[in-house]
């Protein structure tokens, strides 16, 4: 068999209402059954969800030129290379791709896959209908969320609702301290400084132990913890003041780290943060118990593997806080009892591990949290509580929280890093638009209009309702009394810069029947598509998919009544 007419529709089609491969199987001297066509239709889905982006839509069919398949893609060129592997595969007998196939395929998904504190909103997002794409092609952390003037943006993920003087104000960790001890939540005493001279006068100042770090880094950049002489609180000082010129002198909490990410007024997970450690059998020495642990194929060399977790790395620093615990590698540790391999932070990266704790938060520590970040007006935020129990208010085990984060680390929350996954990206979501409907503007398609006439007659309907229309043609872009020459070629782009200009409220997109023929429709829906003339029946299906709302050629009546629809909900609105 052989792949004939391949042929890619990025946008709703004949077919379905979503993208897809399209093409004509053959064979010399016989014809394809249409069982022959299924099974290679199976394969291309079962190749691509091999790969980690599973597809729904299959179809074939029998014509006079051989079987017709049908395949949905996430991305065009992971979709194409699975229908011809498939092909092969059938040609073959196989039921299975060769290795070499397989790192083909699994390249490209990784060519095309986002940052994963991006990917969750956004399959969050298409879950719930909110129309996400990218700001900028070559920008992958930043994002449009719904259309035109209803759009919101996100930046990794930071929504626009925050603003740069509550950003700022996060990432002071001494004015935030302030601000949230101004309305009752637990945080450590703590004292500003920027000479080794206060340090030690600090430290005593705030009761020890301390821990010290720098005023305003992320990423747990210079901060050491649970120092308790004089010598150590310097060395940390002078590890801090490498990052910043003043630094930040805190009472210890005891506990151990954890994140809290809130989502409007909700809790949306709960994360603790194990630095690396072993737990004894009472046989095994620590040495052994290293070497077990880091036998787990999920734990890779470093945080630059493929690997969710790292390994735990035996440097001098483990060697140290080993030894401060009496111990050597040589020791047995009693059954049950955790030997720490690193006390100071980053955990993650040197083998530390995350549990899911969601379930078992104080509501008491919910209320905090959600006040915290309500005082600092940062809707979605992640905010560092320490405690020795989270199931337990903080107040009576002396818990605290030390930080908030404006733009968290969604991947703490996500698989595989996490083994309880929770719906973070749905959750950020729903809190930028409740309603999915909300983030939509109305999209008209004006289809054969090559005089522009029915544009025309159109606008001038629109005129009278206040609302700013924009308008997408194969030759300019029009936005309120502003045109300017389209500059891009297909009806797909011309609809992608459209629908980010949030000065559109109704989005008019001229289409040709040879566009819709070629790519399909530009995007995934539109309230009502025009017809100035006759269309063939395969557009007919393609509009189909994406509206109930076609209005025949010399129809004005449909005509004003959709212009009345949308001046009627513009006035709504």
């Amino acid at each position: 068999m052989n792949i004939e007419r391949l042929h890619v529709f990025h946008g709703p089609n004949p077919w379905a209402g979503c993208p897809l491969v399209e093409f004509t199987l053959t064979a010399e001297g016989s014809k394809v059954s249409l069982a022959d066509a299924k099974r290679i239709a199976a394969l291309t889905q079962s190749l691509q969800a091999q790969v980690g982006t599973p597809v729904g839509f299959a179809a074939t069919r029998q014509t006079d030129a051989g079987c017709v398949v049908a395949v949905e893609f996430v991305d065009a060129a992971l979709g194409q290379a699975a229908c011809e592997i498939a092909c092969r595969m059938a040609n073959a007998g196989a039921s299975e791709p060769t290795r070499e196939e397989l790192e083909q395929l699994t390249k490209l998904e990784y060519q095309q896959r986002l940052p994963p504190s991006v990917r969750v909103v956004y399959e969050g997002a298409k879950r719930h209908g909110i129309p996400i794409v990218k700001l900028s092609p070559e920008y992958s952390g930043y994002f449009v969320l719904g259309q035109g003037s209803r759009q919101k943006r996100l930046r990794w993920s930071e929504p626009d609702a925050i603003s740069g003087v509550a950003r700022l104000a996060s990432t002071d960790k001494y004015l935030t301290n302030q601000l949230l001890a101004s309305i009752g939540i637990p945080v450590p005493k703590g004292r500003l400084i920027s000479t080794a001279e206060e340090a030690w006068a600090a430290a005593n100042e705030v009761g020890l132990p301390v821990a010290v770090k720098p005023y305003n880094c992320d990423l747990q950049t210079g901060v050491s913890l649970d120092l308790h002489t004089q010598e150590r609180v310097e060395a940390a000082f002078q590890a801090a003041v490498e990052h910043s010129s003043w630094v930040l002198v805190e009472h210890f909490a005891p506990g151990l780290e954890h994140r809290v990410l809130v989502t409007g007024e909700k809790i949306s997970a709960v994360t603790r943060i194990d630095p690396p450690h072993v737990v004894g059998d009472g046989v095994s020495t620590i040495g052994q118990l290293v070497e077990k642990t880091n036998s787990d194929p999920r734990r890779g060399d470093d945080d630059r593997s493929s690997k969710p977790l790292s390994k735990i790395k035996l440097d001098d620093v483990a060697l140290k806080v080993i030894a401060s615990q009496d111990m050597t590698l040589d020791s047995v540790p009693p059954a049950g009892k955790t030997v720490l391999v690193r006390r100071d932070p980053p955990y993650f990266k040197n083998g530390g591990t995350l549990t899911d704790l969601t379930d078992v938060i104080h509501p008491e520590t919910v209320a905090h949290v959600v006040a915290a970040s309500r005082m600092m007006q940062i809707p979605v935020a992640g905010l560092d509580v320490v405690a020795l129990d989270i199931s337990k208010p903080l107040g009576e085990q002396g818990g605290v929280i030390v930080e908030i984060n404006a733009n968290p680390g969604l991947w703490l929350h996500m698989a595989p890093w996490a083994d309880d996954p929770r719906p973070i990206g749905d959750d950020i979501a729903q809190w930028m638009f409740p309603d999915p409907e909300t983030s939509r503007i109305p999209i008209i398609a004006l289809i054969g209009d090559a005089s522009r006439s029915v544009e025309r007659q159109f606008m001038s309907m629109l005129a009278r309702s206040g609302c700013c229309v924009g308008v997408a043609s194969p030759e300019e872009f029009a936005v309120g009394e502003r045109r300017w020459p389209a500059c891009v070629a297909t009806a797909r782009e011309r609809a992608y810069l459209l629908l980010r200009n949030p000065a559109v409220d109704v989005a008019v997109l001229h289409v040709t029947e040879e566009e819709l023929a070629a790519h399909g429709f530009p995007t995934d829906r539109c309230q009502a598509a025009i017809l100035a003339k006759p269309v063939a029946e395969s557009i007919r299906e393609t509009l189909r998919h994406v509206t109930n709302d076609v209005i025949e050629p010399q129809d004005p009546s449909r005509l004003e009544a959709l212009t009345l629809k949308l001046t009627s909900a513009r006035s709504r609105g």
